[in-house]
């Protein structure tokens, strides 16, 4: 018969407590340390900028450095003078020449250009870019495009109140039908030319110039066609 001495079970009863809180520290301690919780940031915006550079590329369309300027623009129906050009120092790098579009005459209200063999977009465009010269000019230009329907739209640039090289976005609307009608069906979305509307005379000895370069369309896949439909 064993007899339990006053204050013995209890004091051993605290020793384990006090192990017991011990360990668990030491457990809590280590798993913090191994696999520390970050504090989320609610204010935090997400970036979908790599998403996007995924998704989307840039298709050139004319860069106007292989074709003589008959072959990508048809006859003008205005006095304006265009040819290819490689006076001032292009926008890039990897251009060396340009078009550009003289107006010698002060009355001349506007000018359209219109491709030889319109090029064509079969991928889904957001917008179309390019590279733009001009010296604070009171005009717009415009692309002329035509969606699958044979519908022809005008993507206007705004006021040219700048000077120098200037990167141009204009972005194509919803109303623009690209869309395919059926599976691989491949609608194009053509570019038809480049139109320039003056909104006042100039005087012979401030005739305007305008340089564009580089024209292109920001794209994506219209839809990824099922491995058993694709064609070997």
């Amino acid at each position: 018969m064993s007899i339990d001495r006053p204050g013995v079970k209890p004091v051993r009863i605290a020793i384990f407590q006090i192990f017991l809180i011990g360990a668990l520290l030491a457990f809590a301690c280590t798993v913090h340390a191994a696999d520390p919780v970050k504090p989320v940031n609610p204010n935090k915006v997400a970036d979908f900028s790599d998403i996007d550079a995924k998704i989307y590329k840039s298709e050139m369309l004319e860069n106007f450095e292989e074709k003589a300027i008959s072959e990508i623009f048809l006859p003008q129906e205005t006095a304006a003078t265009v040819n290819i050009s490689r006076e001032l120092t292009p926008p890039v790098s990897e251009s060396t020449q340009y078009v550009a579009i003289r107006i010698p005459e002060p009355e001349t209200r506007r000018v359209r250009l219109q491709f030889a063999k319109p090029p064509e977009v079969k991928a889904y465009c957001r917008a179309f870019t390019f590279w733009l010269n001009v010296e604070k000019l009171h005009a717009r230009l415009s692309l002329i495009v035509e969606d699958r329907e044979g519908r022809r739209h005008f993507l206007d640039s705004g006021e040219l109140q700048f000077r120098g090289w200037r990167r141009m976005r204009l972005s194509v609307p919803q109303k623009v039908h690209q869309q395919d009608w059926y599976l691989n069906e491949k609608s194009a979305l053509k570019l038809i030319g480049i139109e320039v509307v003056f909104a006042r005379k100039y005087t012979k000895n401030k005739l305007p110039l305008i340089l564009i370069d580089e024209i292109a369309a920001e794209v994506r896949d219209k839809y990824q066609v099922p491995p058993a439909l694709k064609k070997n």
